[in-house]
């Protein structure tokens, strides 16, 4: 199933759920949002996916404001951010390549949704926390369809 086909079932879960709890309209907003954005997660291992391709984007920003403060916010130049810069992005690459799990492994299954769930629970609460075990669900169940 294609990225489109599982962010419209995740937000449509989310909508379904939010209208049967009776949801605010802010919670609701918030209840579909991440049930959408949970339901592209399980496909980060693929790196060509479209949550890959966001997490990179947030990443490199990260990368950029850590050299940043690594240099320039300690009064260095240019050229302490761009080792610091290039030193991080080398550990990034490390880390991607020796760990990034196969499609269809441990980010595939009911026990990590779960463990992802209750770790969203402790940051955000239960009503973000349904919403992303809803969204990562829909995921899961609609890539076991024919």
């Amino acid at each position: 199933m294609n990225w489109r086909a599982h962010l419209f079932i995740g937000v449509a879960c989310g909508a379904i759920a939010a209208y049967l709890l009776r949801f605010s309209l802010p919670d609701a907003a918030i209840f579909c949002a991440v049930s959408a954005a949970a339901s592209l997660l399980p496909d980060l291992d693929i790196r060509n996916s479209k949550a890959s391709k966001a997490t990179y984007v947030v990443a490199l920003l990260s990368v950029i404001a850590a050299a940043y403060s690594i240099s320039f916010a300690k009064g260095k130049g240019l050229q302490e951010f761009a080792m610091a810069f290039a030193a991080i992005v080398a550990v990034l690459v490390v880390l991607d390549l020796l760990f990034r799990p196969r499609h269809r492994g441990v980010m595939h299954s009911a026990p990590f949704a779960l463990v992802a769930s209750a770790a969203c629970y402790l940051l955000f609460g239960a009503l973000t926390s349904g919403a992303f075990l809803l969204g990562y669900c829909s995921h899961l169940a609609t890539d076991k369809l024919p």
